[in-house]
Formats: C-alpha cells, structure tokens, sequence
C-alpha cells in the first residue's frame, strides 16, 4: 500500500503470566509451591513487562523512518525459570520450584486455551527465538525495562498470589545507613528520615571523621537516632559492617561537593553496592545518580537550533562516575530505586550571587550579576532539602518503587528567570537595611563564566552547563513524579521568597 509504513512488535513472555496460568500452586501442606510450564530445562526465557509498552508504541509511531519495515522483537532480559522460582522463594520465603513439562503435558491442563499456551511456551523455549534486547533497551531510552524482580516486588501483594498462599506482609524499613552523611545530599536525607512522621527510622550515618564538625552536627540533630559509623569505602568490610542490621540504605557520589571526604568514586560505590548485596538485612536502597553523558549525548536529539555536545573528558568523567556506578548496581540482585538530582536552587546562591564592585569616580558600590549567555535556555532545579523527604518517600513505600528511575525537578527555569528573582530579592533585602541597590546584569560566554569560578564552584558550573541542555534531559525527570513524592515541594520564586530571610540565603547574596 503505497504511504504505509509497516513496523512489526513481536512480544516475549509477559510478567502478567504469573498472575495467570503461570501462578505458582501449592502442594496440599502448602509447604511447597510449583511453577509448571513446558519451557524445557533451565532454558532462558525472553521477558518483558506489559507496562513497557506503552512507552516502546509510541517511540515506534514517532520514530517511522527509524522503526520503518524492520521487526522490533521485544525484551527486557533472559531468564531461566529456574531463576524466577527463585525470585519466589527469596521474596516470599516459601519454597518455590519448576516443574518442567512436555508439551502434551501442558496440553492437558484445566486452564483456558492449554494447547495454545503450550505451543506459545515450547516456541518461546526454543533458543531460536531470542529476542532483541539490546534492541528494546534502545527503543525504550533513556527509560530502563523493567526486570523480573521488580515487577515481581511491586506486584507483590496481588489478589493472584493471595490465593494461592503466597502473599506476605512488607516489612517496614526502618533502619537505613546514609552513606556519605555529612555530604549535601545526606544530609538532607538524614534530616528527611528523622523528620518524617509515618514511622520512627534509626540511622546509621557514615563518616570518614567521627569527631569532624559536619559528622558532630549529624550527632546533634537526635542523638537517640542517629549513630555515626566511621567507614573505609576502600574496603568492602568496612562497608559490610556499616549496613550490619540496617533494613536500606541511601548512597550519593556527590563528587561536586569540594571537600575530599565526600567523594565516593566509582569504586568506592561498587565497594558499598557489592556489601549491601551481600548483607542478610538489607531489603533496598535508594541511589543517588545521573545520567550517563555519553549514552546521552549519543541517542538523543538536541533541541531545535542547539548542536550536539561533545564533553570533555575530564568534564563527563565526573558526572558520568554516578551513571557508571548505578549501571554496575543493575547487575546485582538488589532492590533499588534510583533518583536522578537536578541543579540545586541552593547552587544558584553562588553561581548568580552579585558582585560588589566600587566605582572609582564617584566611590559608589554597585552590584553586578554576570550571566552565562542563553540566558533564555530552561534549567530544571529542586533544593537539595527536598531530597531527604523524597527519600523517605520512597522507603516508606519501597515495593511500589522498586527498580524505578525517578527523575526528580520541581521547575524547568530559565537562567534569565533565575536572574530576575534573585534580583529582585537582593534589591529587596537592600531595600530593607535603608540601602537600596540596584543590579547590573552582564552576560558573559558560559566558558569564561564558569572559568571565573573557584575551584569548588567549577564543579557546580560544569554541571549547570551539562543539565541546562535541556533537549538531554527533558525525558528523564517528571514535575509530576516529583509532585507525588513531594506534594509540598515549591517553585523556584516561592522557594527563594520562603528563604530569602534566612542567614544562608543572605550571606550568599553578600550581605549580612
């Protein structure tokens, strides 16, 4: 047909099954429970959540000349049933086995359609029929398909596995480990967990220094709940024994934070993963990551009128630390959720904060804000004390966020907008003390911008420039996500005019 461009979706094994013919059923004790199916023995089964098509369709339908006449064989991974059983038996704690049957076998069962769905369970047991799953990964970007154990951990408490005796009742979390505490993001999280009024959580707050201020300040906020932990991130033992009877854990690279004993590097984070994997108590933890610049920079489109950016190396290396890290975390059988962070609003203090400048002639102090050209370009932002209560969020209600990616940002604003409120607010702030200021805005190349910064600040920089490229990051992070996690979050005007009175806010806009 002329004009009609044809696309065809071949679908895997879907995880709903288990709600269905492939439900585990009972002995009479029910002491042991059985997954019977004619996949063969130990063969890998392509997979795929039914959620996830509704994010491949529409890539399909509007990428035509991408997807156009090609055969998109749909998977997230290959398991074994073996291994789904045991996904069973380790999230339920009952004993769950396969029972494979031959094909007639399958033919004879009292279920609906029991020839159809042992010829669609022999041909899907054919290692002929793999699936693309580098593929689907590719069509679904930057969104991850969901596996097995997720699904499994958010469907958890169906009416299916109800049943059949299946079904438990969560466990709260309430021990979790912080590391990197008395970093800017565990800190937050630490105040998010101990102000948090569903539940009273006890915290572990990792340190390098036990007896440093940032660590004593941690102490301070309850000594009852939090203990200091002074961990190794060299050694995997040290991190064992700093998650020893801790229910979660939160971890953040925040490698932009300038003091040395907030870095986590990449193997430090596989340090602390590998012992939360090991550990016999924790149930999930919540990773603070980023996107990955150079997947990024490779598959997605820049917005209209902007040009594909190519970062230097040792500008990507830093953000990219993160992404790496979370990949290496998706390998492991962890429950995770992963929470992309946007620009902080705190970060804007600094990075736009006037100048005071003295003119010569007349000896007049005049305040000058130099601004990165493109000023009209949207930057997504959150203050970085809305992380904890995020967190919080999240651990409260693990089961449902298990294995998701959530990017959190509360406003997309514009660096003239970002401008014009801090502005505004120092005027007002000068207006207040019986000297009125005015403020001089000057653009400036974003290069010689963040070159004007100090060495901590070039960080921040670096990073303001990498997630005001909006058209690599617009995919990633929802308002709306946010807004459910954090219903009383605000704006980026609001926030300033609800801190704009505090000594943090002032003493960043210079004045006392």
């Amino acid at each position: 047909i002329n004009g009609l461009t044809l696309t065809l979706l071949t679908l895997p094994f879907f995880h709903s099954n288990f709600l269905g013919f492939a439900t585990p059923l009972p002995n009479e004790g029910n002491t042991q429970w059985t997954i019977s199916a004619c996949f063969g023995d130990n063969s890998a089964i392509d997979m795929l959540s039914v959620s996830d098509l509704s994010y491949i369709v529409p890539e399909l339908f509007d990428e035509p000349t991408v997807y156009g006449g090609r055969n998109i064989r749909a998977s997230a991974e290959r398991i074994t049933m073996e291994e789904v059983a045991d996904e069973f038996s380790d999230l339920f704690g009952k004993d769950v086995l396969y029972n494979p049957l031959t094909p007639k076998e399958m033919a004879q069962l009292p279920i609906p359609a029991a020839g159809c769905m042992a010829q669609m369970c022999q041909f899907l047991g054919d290692p002929r029929s793999a699936h693309d799953i580098e593929g689907t990964a590719s069509v679904m970007f930057p969104r991850k398909p969901q596996l097995f154990r997720d699904w499994l951990l958010i469907n958890s408490d169906n009416k299916a596995f109800e049943e059949v005796g299946l079904s438990i009742d969560p466990k709260e979390l309430t021990t979790v480990t912080v590391f990197g505490a008395s970093g800017l993001q565990g800190t937050s999280v630490v105040k998010g967990l101990l102000t948090d009024t569903r539940k009273r959580y006890q915290i572990r707050a990792t340190t390098r220094h036990i007896d440093g201020a940032h660590a004593q300040a941690l102490l301070a906020m309850d000594p009852e709940r939090v203990t200091l932990i002074q961990a190794d991130f060299e050694s995997v033992e040290s991190c064992a024994a700093a998650v020893d009877g801790a229910d979660g854990a939160f971890l953040a690279t925040d490698f932009f934070e300038g003091a040395s004993e907030h870095v986590v590097d990449e193997h430090h984070a596989r340090n602390i993963i590998d012992a939360c994997e090991a550990s016999h108590t924790v149930r999930h933890v919540v990773f603070s990551t980023m996107e990955y610049i150079e997947e990024i920079n490779k598959k997605l489109v820049p917005d209209e009128g902007e040009e594909r950016r190519e970062e230097k190396a040792g500008e990507s290396d830093r953000i990219d630390i993160r992404a790496r890290a979370a990949a290496y975390a998706r390998t492991k059988k962890l429950s995770c959720t992963f929470v992309l962070m946007p620009c902080y609003s705190e970060m804007f203090y600094k990075l736009l904060m006037p100048q005071l400048v003295v003119d010569e002639g007349t000896g007049e102090e005049r305040a000058i804000m130099t601004v990165p050209t493109k000023g009209d370009t949207k930057v997504m932002c959150m203050s970085v004390d809305d992380l904890g209560p995020a967190v919080a969020s999240i651990f409260d209600s693990y089961q449902v966020y298990a294995g998701h990616e959530i990017g959190l940002v509360t406003e997309f604003v514009s660096v003239k907008e970002m401008t014009d409120i801090l502005a505004d607010a120092y005027i007002a702030q000068t207006k207040g003390e019986g000297d009125e200021k005015s403020v001089e805005k000057k653009e400036i190349p974003m290069e010689r911008w963040i070159e004007q910064k100090d060495t901590y600040m070039k960080d921040f920089g670096e990073m303001f420039k990498y997630l005001s490229h909006s058209g690599a990051v617009r995919k990633r992070h929802s308002v709306a996500k946010t807004m459910n996690l954090l219903p009383e979050t605000k704006p980026f005007k609001k926030w300033v005019e609800q801190n704009k009175d505090k000594t943090q806010f002032r003493q960043s806009l210079g004045l006392r």
